[in-house]
C-alpha cells in the first residue's frame, strides 16, 4: 500500500501580503496622479487655444462696436468744429480701448482685427496692441503695434510669413492708411529674431540714437518667439505709401 506524499505549501505571493499590498494601492494612486495631471494638461492646452480665442472673439465683437461709436461720435464732432473753425479731435483713448482697424492682406483677404490702446497682457489679450508712446498712423516717427501668435485667437499666427512688399493697412477716425514692408522675416520661422529687451525697433527712428528726428512715417509690427513660446522677439518694418481722409 502506497503511502501518499505530503501535500507541498506554497510560498505565500509576495503580491497577497501586506507589504505587496501597499506596493500596489501605491503604484494605483501614482497612476490616477499621473491621469489627473495629464487631464489638467489637456485642459489648459484646450483653455490657451480654444477658450482664450473665444474670449478674444467676444472682445473683437465689442470693440468693433466701440470703433463704430467713435466713428459716430467723430462724424457729430465735426459740423461744430466746423462752425468753430477748428479741426474736429478724438476724444482720448484709455488703455484697452478700441484704436483702429489692422488688415494684413498676407494673412487672409477678408483678415482684420479691432486695434487696442496699448500692449500689457491684459489688452492683448482682446487683440493686436498700439504701443501708447508710438506714432499714430500717418504721422512722423513710427506706429508700434504688437499681437500673440498662439492663444488669444492668434492675430500673429502666421507672422513669419510675412514678406518685403507686403501691405499693412490700419484703418482710424482720421482715415485709411497704408504701409509697404521694406523689412520682414520672409518665410523663415528664424527670421528677424531679436531679443526681448531689444525696444530699438519701437523707437521713433528704428536703430537711431534717441532724440533722432523722424522725417518718414514709419510701422513696426512685432510679436514673440518662437511660434509657441515667447521667448524672443520676432518684427517687420514698413512705410507710409499712402492715406486716405475719411471724408474722402
Amino acid at each position: 500500500m502506497q503511502r501518499r506524499a505530503a501535500p507541498k505549501h506554497r510560498r505565500a505571493s509576495p503580491s497577497t501580503g501586506p507589504g505587496g499590498r501597499r506596493l500596489l494601492a501605491a503604484a494605483g494612486i501614482a497612476g490616477e496622479l499621473l491621469l489627473t495631471a495629464g487631464a489638467l494638461v489637456l485642459l489648459f492646452v484646450a483653455y490657451t487655444f480654444w477658450g482664450t480665442g473665444l474670449q478674444t472673439a467676444a472682445a473683437q465683437d465689442d470693440l468693433r462696436d466701440q470703433f463704430e461709436q467713435h466713428l459716430l461720435d467723430r462724424a457729430d464732432e465735426a459740423p461744430s468744429a466746423a462752425e468753430e473753425g477748428a479741426d474736429a479731435e478724438p476724444a482720448p483713448l484709455e488703455l484697452g480701448d478700441a484704436y483702429g482697424i489692422l488688415r494684413i492682406p498676407r494673412f487672409g483677404d477678408d483678415w482684420e482685427r479691432i486695434v487696442v490702446e496699448g500692449t500689457d497682457p491684459d489688452d492683448l489679450k482682446d487683440g493686436p496692441g498700439h504701443y501708447v508712446d508710438s506714432a499714430d498712423p500717418g504721422g512722423l516717427g513710427n506706429i508700434a503695434v504688437a499681437a500673440h501668435r498662439s492663444g488669444h485667437g492668434e492675430p500673429f499666427a502666421e507672422f513669419a510669413e510675412l514678406r518685403e512688399g507686403d501691405v499693412v493697412e490700419i484703418e482710424t477716425v482720421d482715415g485709411v492708411f497704408r504701409y509697404e514692408l521694406d523689412d520682414a522675416p520672409d518665410g523663415n520661422s528664424d527670421g528677424n529674431v531679436i531679443e526681448a529687451t531689444e525696444l530699438w525697433v519701437v523707437d521713433p527712428v528704428p536703430g537711431e540714437p534717441g532724440g533722432t528726428e523722424p522725417t518718414e512715417a514709419r510701422l513696426t509690427l512685432t510679436t514673440c518667439w518662437p511660434r509657441w513660446g515667447s521667448e524672443k522677439r520676432m518684427y517687420a518694418t514698413g512705410v507710409l505709401v499712402a492715406e486716405a481722409p475719411r471724408d474722402q
